[in-house]
Formats: structure tokens, C-alpha cells, sequence
């Protein structure tokens, strides 16, 4: 039971590291994630691609917060809503080497998941 309960820690910790990460530098340097927004958000619910990257940074770090909570409901939900979030993002960057490590990142939240 005690590795089964590190795994999960482990999830938790290295999950919302990479969220957290990701979210803020979204927010600080967001020149270097702008070309990862697709076209066709442009003005839609009449939003930018550049207000999109900030509500995207600010949803991640949120996500990566709801890991760090210590109940179990408020994990799930994270976790839940961050394989959804990673689905989303599969759908866009296709099969390279970030669709890789985003398929990576979706099974280790499945993972979570299910030991949640």
C-alpha cells in the first residue's frame, strides 16, 4: 500500500509541476506559446488568440492547484479536468513530438485517475 500511495504522490507532484509551470510561463512569456494557439480561436466568443493564451495559462495553473489540494473529490476533479484539457490539446497538435509527450502527460493523469 505505501507504493501505491508514493505513485500517487509522485503523479500529484510532477503533474502539478509541469501545469503550474506551463500555466504561469504562459502567462510571463507568452511570445513563446502564442504559435501554439490555432488560427481558428481568433475572435472566437469574440476573444483573441492572445486572451485565450491567458484564460489557457490561467486554467493550467488552476488545474495544477487543485492537484495540490489535499482532498481526494478536489484531486479527482483536477485530474479529470486536465485529461480532458490534454485530450483537447491532442486533437490540435497532431502526432510529433508534442503529441507525444502530451499522450505521455494524458495516460500519467489517467493513471492519477485511478488511484485517486
Amino acid at each position: 500500500m505505501q507504493r501505491q500511495s508514493a505513485a500517487k504522490y509522485l503523479l500529484i507532484i510532477g503533474l502539478a509541476f509541469v501545469f503550474g509551470y506551463f500555466g504561469i510561463d504562459k502567462l510571463i512569456h507568452p511570445e513563446f506559446w502564442l504559435g501554439w494557439i490555432p488560427e481558428w480561436m481568433e475572435g472566437m466568443v469574440g476573444l483573441t488568440r492572445e486572451n485565450w493564451l491567458v484564460i489557457i495559462g490561467l486554467t493550467e495553473a488552476l488545474l495544477a492547484i487543485l492537484l495540490l489540494i489535499p482532498v481526494r473529490v478536489v484531486q479527482r476533479v483536477g485530474a479529470t479536468l486536465i485529461a480532458l484539457h490534454l485530450v483537447a490539446i491532442l486533437t490540435q497538435v497532431g502526432w510529433n513530438d508534442i503529441g507525444i509527450r502530451d499522450l505521455g502527460l494524458l495516460f500519467s493523469t489517467l493513471a492519477l485517475i485511478f488511484l485517486l
